[in-house]
């Protein structure tokens, strides 16, 4: 054991795929590396200590919609054999809650990778993704294992319901940019919507048909570098997510204005009806004006994820 250990994750947003994924079409999960949760664990003479932004105080006094972090500690606890040990956990996000960004999923997989550092001790993926599955059931009650996959990840993942995330090339220039509506999202509302929009409407069938279509043209529109191509899936799907009722006027509202501001193509992402939507731009100078128009006309808060090929102009 060591005197301090770190252990770290990342946001991820859905590029393309969301509710289209529920009725077993594919889904495609970016990581967002530059968006960062940090948990840090340091030895104290005694007691179980927990800093966070919503709660500070003991283990056993966490607020009950931390009752999933706390069954992971627990969990962790008995892996190590180690309730003797004194520390202080100190977790520190820069991804917001309930916006469909993996907050939830990011801290389980950082605490986990710390505990692991802790005890010094190899920590395999598989049983990465099982231990943050704890944290993720207590929260989520019935996660698809999407959100852990995706976190403590570097590359995309290609996910159908049931099955495991299978990892591709990364292969993008350019960059994409994260808005938040400052509402949360309503991903129970928008999934009802969904299911009655197919009972009701024989083009939902259709609607939900073309999402797949355009989510297996986007993948190999990410492994060929081919931003153009990307940018007119984004903007078809999100036709598509309008005409099943998910989106909402604010997503709409934003959406137009990355547009006009030089998106390649724009949508939202995750479960609607608020929440966050994303825009493709070209180069970093066009990712900071598309950000800046959204902040200027509405968006509460605003991430640029530059790709490993990414550039300032060109």
């Amino acid at each position: 054991m060591v005197n301090s250990a770190t252990g770290t994750s990342h946001a991820k947003i859905i590029l393309i795929g969301e509710h289209s994924v529920v009725y077993h079409q594919p889904a495609i999960a970016l990581p967002l590396p530059s968006i960062q949760t940090i948990a840090t664990l340091n030895t104290t003479p005694s007691g179980h200590l927990i800093i966070s932004e919503s709660f500070t105080g003991k283990l056993d006094q966490l607020p009950v919609q931390m009752l999933g972090i706390q069954r992971l500690i627990e969990q962790l606890m008995e892996r190590f054999a180690d309730h003797q040990n004194g520390w202080v956990l100190k977790i520190t996000s820069q991804i917001p809650q309930e916006r469909g960004m993996g907050s939830s999923a990011a801290v389980a997989v950082a605490i986990t990778r710390a505990f692991f550092n802790f005890y010094e001790t190899p920590l395999e993926r598989t049983e990465l993704l099982e231990l943050a599955k704890i944290e993720e059931i207590e929260t989520h009650r019935n996660p698809s294992g999407l959100d852990a996959a995706t976190v403590s990840s570097d590359q995309p993942l290609w996910f159908i319901k049931g099955e495991s995330g299978q990892a591709f090339p990364l292969n993008l220039s350019g960059a994409l940019v994260i808005a938040d509506t400052g509402i949360k999202g309503a991903t129970k509302a928008a999934i009802q919507a969904v299911k009655e929009k197919l009972a009701t409407d024989p083009t939902a069938h259709e609607r939900i048909k073309h999402l797949g279509e355009l989510t297996k043209a986007a993948k190999q529109a990410v492994i060929d570098n081919n931003l153009e191509m990307l940018g007119q899936i984004l903007d078809n799907a999100q036709l598509d997510l309008q005409a099943l009722k998910v989106s909402s006027s604010e997503l709409n509202h934003l959406i137009q204005v990355a547009n006009q501001a030089g998106a390649l193509g724009a949508k939202l992402t995750g479960g609607g009806r608020g929440g966050c939507m994303i825009a493709l731009a070209q180069n970093l100078s066009s990712a900071r004006q598309i950000a800046s128009q959204l902040m200027a006309h509405g968006a509460k808060q605003t991430n640029i994820q530059p790709f490993k090929g990414a550039t300032t102009n060109g």
